[in-house]
């Protein structure tokens, strides 16, 4: 902590020794409205082209800039779902500006960072990045990350396990394990907190979701393979409080949820403050009435804050903290203690995490940042089943309750150097995550390690002209594992060609790597017959990389007064010395499995997006994703070269209409394709299980929801949601029944048709 305090201490004294912001400057000021309503626009965007510098609107759409030494500065002027404006501006129109903005589709406007780690707009950037605004996952009424993810091109959540239901997110059909899952752009989601992470995170924490495809090790470290998953949470921005409830029936089953906001943001815009708040009580539910759960009980709570301070000019220090307990459990005897019941798989989690963020704005052209970011998790758990009555049976259930301890740490440096057309990213970064895992019942499988690693990257991002009409991202990063001898490079190159002002070409060639320390489905117990199953790396299990190719082409403007995208995508991605499983051996109740080097794996396959806003309050979007994915070699165990559980076409339509102010509607149809399914099949309880792989049938699920707006009560809002999701009651027929099922064998919608109400109250 001295070193951390003193780094910052001496970054903080040469910032005032280089600082150039002498004299007067410039000031800009001005007002953003809605083109159509000529209302005000909170939150908007105000940044001055090809620098680090910039703010928002306040409440009734004012912003100002102060003291600005650029020569006849360009104004980039965005808002979420709104066509941008540039502006150039010199000494004598630079304040009191007005700036109307059309409204566009629900991406555009957007400010991404993720892709090159400096901020750009949604439709310039040279690397394609998917966007789930904080409107659409209201509009989808997803309670957490996981649910918020479900309308994405290229990206599936899945349930694989109806015992604990742990879920992962595939990126154009990677297991989870390839993708890396960000917090405001630090890797602090380990294996162990990615288990059952994704619905660990609710969505007070959210603001956005930026996604991008393909290596990210150049930027981001081990694990973003097959691509980057950036949860930004939210930002103080305004005064007021918020309240909401939201029920659910799940095929009758209860799933109730609270939670409640309250910012802050002072006068001078100097400080803000954001504290949230969440619970929520899930029923379990048995589909097929056999006693034994395909959606486990679970009760989360939640509750953190983000805050920011300006104690000098151009610097911000940043602060959040969240902590988070869960309870789940599955399987079957609800009623009964966990190691008397026939099957239980139960976790308790405790969660503390944050982060402490300095940003400094020397001048016009260099900025730095110094973070540092945490996570604390301890898991209590219980993997196992009761045969028979027996004293001998009770005592040997008693051994399956385990505990996991999980801290990581992640600490850095970065800064940016704007000059001339270069935007020049340089970084040094030092992960720690030590894990102690004894959730399994024999000392022998038990895990005790420490991984680290240091990176230092170098990028340049090119524009070879004002317009942007030609940009380059290239850059390479240099990672030491702690697990590998030797260090890992890791470069990417990236290109976006702009035509007739509209179009974008966009290419590149980026590289990731996954290094062989323990991955989150080693860390999750799927019991069949009570078997714990365990999967371990082999000796000298070596590092899987990844070289991923990608080029589309994207048309984004407006066709009169009707905002058009459409775009495709083809990419490929090759993995060398994928990682694949090899069953082992069995002892008693548990079932011993290695990770090994395969020869490799390819995927292959394109994407197309359109979306259009025929009318001021119409809006369609839909993506669909066409792929292969295969292993080079046969899977032994499975005889298969197919990836498992991934279909090869999926996708979704989305329709939102907002008929007025008060009144909305939004509707959705999500397509999955049939895919390759494992399935282990119980012969004996001592004996090895039959494994066969089925191939499933096609899902579509419809969901539909009504909004209203009014005020019930003087100054508070209130919102109305009433809605459906799979109205069809799309699931999986072939559930296996009983006591020797397999909770693994698990595909398609993770829920049944579930009815909702949500109530909303704003101050």
């Amino acid at each position: 902590m001295k070193r951390i305090i003193m780094t910052i201490i001496f970054f903080v004294s040469l910032n005032q020794a280089l600082m150039s912001y002498s004299g007067d400057g410039i000031n800009i000021s001005g007002r953003v409205l809605d083109a159509s309503t000529k209302e005000p626009l909170i939150g908007a965007n105000i940044i001055i082209k090809m620098t680090n510098l910039g703010t928002a609107t306040d409440i009734n759409g004012y912003f100002e800039i102060k003291r600005i030494h650029v020569e006849n500065p360009e104004l980039i002027i965005s808002m979420v779902g709104y066509q941008s404006i540039v502006f150039r501006l010199n000494d004598k129109n630079s304040e009191n500006l007005t700036f109307e903005l059309k409204p566009a589709l629900i991406e555009m406007g957007s400010i991404v960072v993720t892709g090159t780690n400096t901020l750009h707009l949604y439709e310039n950037t040279s690397v394609k990045t998917e966007i789930v605004p904080k409107k659409l996952i209201q509009q989808q009424s997803a309670c957490n990350l996981a649910q918020a993810l479900g309308l994405q091109t290229g990206v599936m959540v899945e349930n694989d396990c109806n015992n604990c239901n742990f879920t992962q997110v595939r990126i154009l059909g990677f297991d989870g394990k390839y993708s890396q899952i960000l917090i405001d752009g630090d890797p602090v989601v380990s294996s162990l907190g990615g288990v059952y992470g994704l619905e660990h995170y609710p969505q007070e924490m959210i603001e956005q979701i930026e996604i991008v495809k393909g290596g990210g090790s150049s930027l981001y470290g081990g694990g973003a393979v097959a691509g980057t998953i950036n949860m930004m949470t939210r930002r103080p921005a305004f005064n007021g409080i918020k309240i909401y409830y939201s029920g659910n029936s799940i095929d009758g089953t209860p799933d109730h949820q609270i939670g409640a906001i309250a910012e802050i943001v002072s006068d001078d815009n100097k400080s803000g403050f954001y504290v949230f708040g969440s619970t929520r009580d899930r029923g379990s539910y048995d589909r097929n009435g056999d006693g034994y759960s395909e959606l486990g009980k679970l009760k989360n709570e939640t509750v953190g804050f983000n805050g920011y301070i300006r104690p000098l000019e151009n610097s911000e220090l940043q602060l959040s903290f969240h902590r988070i307990v869960e309870d789940r459990r599955g399987g079957g005897d609800f009623d009964k203690p966990v190691h008397e019941a026939s099957i239980a798989e139960w976790t308790n989690h405790e969660k503390w995490g944050g982060k402490l963020r300095w940003n400094q704005k020397v001048n016009a052209s260099f900025e730095y940042k110094i973070n540092y970011a945490f996570s604390i998790l301890d898991r209590d758990s219980y993997y196992g089943g009761l045969p028979d009555d027996t004293p001998e049976a009770k005592l040997q259930a008693l051994k399956y309750y385990g505990h996991s301890d999980n801290p990581l740490h992640t600490a850095g440096i970065q800064a940016n150097y704007y000059l001339s057309g270069h935007i020049i990213t340089a970084g040094v970064q030092y992960d720690y995550d030590k894990l102690i895992d004894k959730s399994v019942s024999s000392e022998a499988y038990y895990v005790d390690e420490i991984f680290r690693n240091i990176g230092v990257y170098l990028q340049d991002e090119i524009s070879f002209d004002s317009e942007e009409h030609l940009q380059l991202v290239g850059g390479v990063r240099f990672d030491k594992h702690s697990a590998l001898s030797d260090w890992i490079v890791s470069p990417r190159i990236n290109a976006k060609v702009k035509l007739w002002d509209a179009l974008n070409l966009r290419a590149g060639f980026t590289t990731g790597f996954k290094a062989p320390q323990i991955f989150d489905e080693d860390l999750h117990i799927c019991g069949l017959e009570g078997t714990q199953r365990v999967i371990r790396n082999s000796a000298g299990l070596k590092e899987e990389k990844s070289y991923s190719y990608t080029f589309g082409a994207e048309f984004q403007d407006f066709v009169g007064d009707i905002p058009l995208l459409a775009g495709v995508t083809l990419f490929y991605t090759r993995l060398s010395g994928a990682y694949g499983e090899k069953f082992i051996s069995s002892d008693g109740v548990i079932e011993y499995w290695e990770r090994i080097n395969s020869s490799g794996a390819r995927v292959k396959g394109i994407e197309f997006d359109f979306g259009v806003k025929p009318l001021n309050k119409l809006e369609i979007r839909s993506g669909f994703t066409f792929k292969n994915n295969q292993y080079d070699d046969i899977l032994e165990d499975y005889n298969t070269k197919e990836f498992l559980r991934t279909p090869d076409i999926f996708g979704y339509v989305r329709i939102a209409y907002d008929y007025s102010n008060k009144f909305s509607l939004f509707t959705a149809v999500k397509y999955t394709g049939s895919m390759y399914v494992p399935h282990e099949i119980a012969v004996d309880y001592q004996d090895n299980p039959i494994i066969e792989v089925n191939k499933s049938k096609e899902f579509f699920e419809i969901d539909f929801a009504l909004n209203y707006k009014l005020n019930l009560i003087e100054n508070l809002a209130t919102e109305i949601s009433l809605g459906i999701k799979n109205i069809t009651d799309q699931y999986q027929e072939d559930l296996d029944f009983g006591v020797d099922r397999d909770p693994g064998y698990v595909y398609g919608p993770s829920s049944p048709r579930t009815v909702y109400l949500n109530l909303g109250f704003k101050l």
